[in-house]
């Protein structure tokens, strides 16, 4: 995942890692819309995904967080004592290897790979700092243009699959009614271009409402 506004991109390490890891992990095709959790029955898991988008959702309030396309790793964060709980859904039909991270602890002993896991978790922590974590405290308009921006900027399938209000909410918890208004009034003005709810096309967006 790298740089601001193409967040479905993965980490440039996690092709080398799936390389790795594959031939250790339990590897299935999943359907569209699976959950997969980070933490299951108080085990840590890692997943990779070889085929296919998935979404990265917070658990304790449901917020979407990004998006990824394969190649992508995720769970590696939870080799550590600090556990991440937060899980997956696949946005896509998806070709997923699992392995419980005690595992991947092992693998990563055997293998030398901490210099690997070590680039990729600070690609994946620039990544979370710069562009998903809020800076200052934006109107909700400032939010809502930079979820639209980003939403142009998802995968095709992804953006096709979700309503533009429906990944504005998800992703700042803002109120429906606020985000339908100022959407009702980019399309009237002829900022954005949107059909059955997905966004199709932005033409400019106004720096201020």
């Amino acid at each position: 995942m790298s740089a601001t506004g193409t967040s479905h991109r993965g980490s440039p390490y996690a092709q080398e890692l799936i390389t790795h890891l594959q031939p250790y992990s339990v590897t299935r095709k999943t359907g569209r819309g699976e959950q997969l959790d980070l933490q299951v029955n108080h085990q840590s898991m890692c997943y990779l995904v070889i085929e296919g988008t998935v979404a990265i959702y917070r658990r304790s309030d449901n917020m979407l967080l990004s998006t990824a396309k394969a190649p992508a790793v995720f769970g590696v964060a939870n080799l550590t004592d600090i556990f991440f709980d937060d899980y997956l859904k696949t946005v896509t039909p998806c070709l997923i290897g699992t392995l419980p991270t005690d595992q991947l602890n092992e693998i990563i002993k055997d293998k030398a790979l901490w210099g690997l896991i070590s680039k990729h978790l600070m690609f994946m922590y620039n990544r979370l700092y710069n562009n998903i974590m809020p800076r200052g405290a934006p109107t909700a308009y400032e939010m809502i243009r930079q979820q639209l921006m980003l939403l142009m900027n998802e995968d095709e399938i992804f953006r096709k699959s979700i309503t533009v209000e429906r990944y504005i909410r998800d992703k700042t918890q803002l109120s429906r009614s606020g985000v339908m208004r100022i959407l009702a009034d980019l399309k009237a003005g002829g900022y954005v271009e949107m059909e059955g709810g997905k966004l199709i096309k932005i033409n400019k967006l106004p720096a201020k409402y």
